[in-house]
């Protein structure tokens, strides 16, 4: 397959699902979602660089080939394409228990503070004017990490051109990730479903908060 602009770790499992699901279009949709891939990021917002950027990367990754496919990759499509992504990330767990170790939480704290950190001076600067604000601990939880996005460029594309239904699809693929650390996902809210902010509460997945919203709902 010829290198195409689309993120080329995404790309080779979207690829690896059409070669199992759709082989007989390979060549249309791979050229077909690189075009639009092409269009999306042309049209990128002011978002800056780095970790949360890339997110809106792998989002029009998943609309290009939504709309390459006319649709049949979908949202049920994306979770088994992060599946595969998952297992290659599974070896993590045999170093890191978020039951038994701080680091996990510590470290993603500092990794969000630090993106606060940057997000402020840009803004101070007029950039990254659309891009996520984040809120450190607004609840003041005693274990684990929690923050809250707010202003997700990527729901407001979605709500823009008619992917509501798509983009929490991506947001479940959260609580997958924190899975394979013994984590555990507390969310309550996300813009794309008429949320104020997207919030996430991360703890181990044995602990006291965790069993207490055992019937939450991922989303």
């Amino acid at each position: 397959m010829n290198r195409h602009s689309y993120p080329r770790a995404w790309g080779k499992l979207f690829e690896r699902y059409i070669d199992e699901y759709l082989p007989d279009r390979k060549q249309e949709i791979c050229r077909r979602a690189d075009a639009v891939y092409e269009k999306l990021i042309a049209q990128k917002p002011d978002i800056g660089k780095g970790m949360m950027a890339d997110t809106m990367d792998t989002w029009y990754c998943i609309v290009a080939f939504y709309e390459a496919s006319d649709h049949l990759i979908d949202g049920e499509a994306f979770q088994i394409i992060h599946g595969w992504h998952v297992d290659k990330l599974r070896f993590l767990g045999k170093l890191i228990n978020a039951n038994e170790q701080q680091l996990p939480f510590r470290l993603m704290t500092r990794i969000y503070r630090r993106y606060e950190k940057r997000w402020r001076a840009h803004r101070a600067k007029g950039e990254w004017r659309d891009a996520w604000g984040v809120v450190i601990d607004p609840d003041h939880r005693q274990e684990g990490c929690a923050f809250h996005l707010v202003g997700c460029p990527i729901a407001k594309h979605a709500k823009a051109h008619g992917y509501e239904a798509l983009l929490p699809y991506l947001c479940k693929t959260d609580h997958a990730l924190a899975e394979v650390l013994h984590a555990k996902l507390i969310r309550t809210q996300t813009e794309i479903l008429g949320g104020d902010c997207c919030d996430y509460w991360y703890v181990g997945d044995k602990s006291d908060a965790a069993k207490a919203f055992a019937d939450l709902e991922k989303i």
